[in-house]
C-alpha cells in the first residue's frame, strides 16, 4: 500500500516550517513595502528582499575550515 501524494497544506506540513516561513517573508515584505511609502507596482521588489532576509536567518554560518572550490 503506498502513501498518497500530499497536496495543499498537508504538504506544508509534511515539508517543515514552509507555510511559516511563507507568512514571515509576507509580513516583512508588507512591512518594507509600507516604510518605503506604499510604492505601486514594486511588490516583487519587496518580496525579493524581504525573502533574503528570511533566508539568510535560517542559513547555518559557513564552517571557516572548509575548503571550497572556486
Amino acid at each position: 500500500m503506498s502513501e498518497p501524494l500530499l497536496e495543499g497544506a498537508a504538504c506544508s506540513i509534511a515539508t517543515g516550517n514552509l507555510e511559516d516561513s511563507t507568512r514571515r517573508v509576507r509580513d516583512r515584505a508588507y512591512f518594507l513595502w509600507e516604510k518605503a511609502g506604499r510604492p505601486c507596482g514594486r511588490e516583487h521588489e519587496f518580496w525579493a528582499r524581504a525573502s533574503l532576509e528570511i533566508e539568510g536567518e535560517s542559513r547555518p554560518t559557513e564552517d571557516p575550515d572548509r575548503i571550497v572550490a572556486r
